[in-house]
């Protein structure tokens, strides 16, 4: 199974994220003048990774997907 192979470096990456996120979350230096572009760079940062990731699943459907399921070979 593809998914099982998956699970255990997913399962190691969510904890060293979760790790290192909360020492990081509780540092006072990101209320300082210096770091205020984090506050409208980080939006802008996750809407547009949410838009690739769409686009890929987009693309990966339309070359791989539905010409596989319509039964010609995907390019």
């Amino acid at each position: 199974m593809p998914l099982r192979r998956l699970l255990a470096p997913v399962v190691v990456a969510t904890a060293l994220v979760a790790l290192l996120a909360s020492p990081a979350a509780a540092t006072p230096i990101l209320a300082d003048d210096d770091y205020k572009w984090f506050y409208w760079a980080g939006p802008l940062l996750v809407l547009s990774l949410i838009g690739m990731l769409l686009m890929i699943a987009v693309g990966y459907y339309l070359r791989v997907l539905r010409p596989k399921w319509r039964g010609r070979a995907s390019s």
